[in-house]
This record gives structure tokens, sequence and C-alpha cells, in this order.
């Protein structure tokens, strides 16, 4: 839900640069910092951790069209930094395996960033009750917080882009005589769907809403329920973690498992 999911092409140019450009500079201050700080105990994690990301989101959500991220554990056990890294990794094997788009790799890697350093960062703060017991809680907070400000972003970017969200959604049935999507060659069967295209948003103009501001309530509206589901899935992952190797999140004394030292 907060990925850039609109295929190649569909952002200006301009937009899939810079969020090349910014992928960069994300990048090279992570490696200098991990060269710096970090630990070897953290590639194979950095390995781990991208590729259960990458199993965990194939698995969609049907009724509400949500896929799992799994983000926010991966940023409390990396950290911000390894994190940095794994999220490249993520969206560079996400895009070759078809699910996502190339040109948009480095707004992808910003985002999937954006919502692991900042579970980071909230779980880091909340650490203090996770000493006390509360280490599942503290994950489900972190989740939520960190989904809810990538979406903001997300919405953020569909919105500077221009891009009118109905425009770029493929409706009908593939048709492969022609290679396009044909709206009518299933009409007038049990099931009929159809969504407004380009200019044509009755729904909107009845409520009064912009094609924006339809899809920024639509987003928003089932994004909280994946956040929900999310939440209690980090929650109860992040809550096992803390009972049997609580030094990989941070909740033993010294160091955290990585090598990073904890507070």
């Amino acid at each position: 839900m907060t990925h850039i999911m609109v295929g190649d092409g569909v952002l200006p140019w301009w937009l899939s640069g810079a969020g090349i450009l910014a992928a960069v500079v994300l990048v090279t201050i992570a490696s200098r910092q991990v060269t710096r700080t970090g630990s070897r105990r953290a590639i194979p994690a950095t390995g781990v951790m991208t590729a259960l990301m990458v199993v965990v989101m194939s698995i969609e959500i049907v009724p509400i069209g949500y896929e799992l991220h799994g983000t926010v554990l991966a940023g409390i056990i990396l950290g911000p930094w390894f994190g940095a890294i794994s999220s490249l990794l993520f969206n560079v094997v996400r895009a070759f395996l078809g699910d996502g788009a190339i040109t948009n790799i480095g707004l992808n890697t910003v985002v999937t960033w954006l919502e692991m350093a900042v579970g980071s960062m909230v779980f880091s703060r909340l650490r203090p009750f996770a000493y006390r017991g509360r280490a599942s809680l503290c994950g489900g907070i972190a989740t939520a917080v960190s989904l809810s400000l990538s979406t903001l972003v997300f919405l953020a970017i569909i919105a500077l882009s221009g891009v009118e969200p109905a425009s770029a959604v493929h409706t009908g049935s593939f048709d492969v005589a022609t290679g396009t999507f044909d709206p009518e060659i299933h009409s007038g069967g049990l099931v009929e769907v159809h969504l407004p295209g380009s200019g044509e948003h009755p729904e909107a103009t009845v409520a009064g809403l912009t094609p924006f501001t339809w899809f920024a309530f639509a987003t928003l509206f089932l994004g909280a329920l994946g956040w929900a589901i999310e939440g209690l899935v980090t929650g109860v992952t992040v809550g096992f973690i803390a009972r049997i190797r609580p030094g990989l999140i941070g909740l033993s004394a010294g160091s955290d498992g990585l090598g990073r030292p904890t507070e």
C-alpha cells in the first residue's frame, strides 16, 4: 500500500530520477556508516531480513488489497543504516521479479528505508517500556507510526507527480490478441467490473472529491486496516524475539547481538 506500485513510465522522469539520486545519496551515507560502526554479524542478518521482506510482501490480504511489509521488523533488527542496504537489495530483487518498476527503484528504496528507519527510531525510544515486558506493544506502536508516515509520503509523491490515480489503473481483461486491456471483453457476463477512466469520476463528482482526494481517502482507510494487522503480526514477533533472544532487538545489556551498543 505504501510503496510505489505504478509501472515504469507512469511517473514523470524527473521524479523517478530524483528518487534514484536520493537513493544513491542514502546508500552512500549508509555504506560509510556501516563501514565505520557496523559489525560483520549484521551482514547475514541483512541478507535474511531482505529475503524475509521479499517473501512477506508476496502475501496479499485480498479483501483489502494490502500486502504485508515486514519493514518495521527489519528496521528494529538491523537499524537504519544496515536497513538502507537491505532496502536497496530488496527493491532490486523485487523489480527483477516483476513486482515493481525498475525506474522507481530509487523512490521505492527511499520509502522502504523510511519505514525501517522510523520503525527503528520509535522502537528505540520505547525501549524502556519494552524492558518492562511490553515489547509486543512497542513493536505494534512502531509499526503503526512508521506505516502511517510512509503512506503520507507515498501520497505526497503521487500528488507531486501530477498523475491522476485512476488514469494509472488498468481495468477490464487482458486481450492476448491485441496486447491491451479491453474493458468490454467480459461485459454482460456474471461479473462486470468498471473503474472510472481518465476524466470520468462520477463517484468523486457526487461526493465533491477530486480524484486525488478520493484516492487518498481510500488509501488511508484501507491502509489503516492493514496497519492494524501488520502491527499485530510485528508486535507478536517482536515479543517472541524479546523472550528467546532479546539482544537481537537491543534489549540485552552491552550489545544487541549484531555488534551495536545498546542504551
